[in-house]
């Protein structure tokens, strides 16, 4: 009679062992796939903040290249190289005497390009202020 209760008691502490294996299995598959969700969301947002910053780096080109032009006359020499990035300015003419600028920006890590976008901007040339039109003659016809 003692060895069918011995039996019985290590069976039951058998089975409490396997729920525990299975509860603990359960719990380390959520918290895989709460990893994976976490990791690839993680991995979204970078690059979202890479293409915004690339976007950045290309208007900032944009306003650089118009400051060179203004002041100077003529493009930035070469690729500015700025904290995270670089920007390429260059221009174009345009058949009406004005500019195209396109700039492009890239995120840069290492020696890997991780984003890039592109800004263009037209400056037109502005036209010569129009003379004033000439006033109306005085009427000199009319009677006292």
């Amino acid at each position: 009679m003692r060895s069918a209760a011995r039996r019985r008691g290590s069976r039951e502490r058998g089975s409490s062992l396997l729920l525990v294996m299975g509860i603990l299995v359960v719990l380390a598959l959520v918290l895989g796939v709460l990893a994976s969700i976490l990791l690839t969301d993680l991995r979204e947002t970078r690059r979202r903040a890479n293409d915004r910053y690339a976007v950045e780096l290309a208007r900032s080109g944009v306003d650089w290249a118009r400051a060179w032009l203004m002041e100077k006359g003529q493009l930035p020499p070469g690729r500015l190289k700025v904290e995270g990035g670089e920007i390429e300015v260059r221009a174009e003419e345009l058949p009406s005497g004005g500019r195209r600028i396109v700039s492009v920006g890239r995120v840069v890590e290492r020696s890997a390009v991780l984003a890039a976008r592109v800004e263009v901007a037209v400056m037109e040339v502005s036209a010569p202020p129009a003379s004033p039109a000439p006033p109306p003659p005085a009427d000199v016809s009319a009677t006292p």
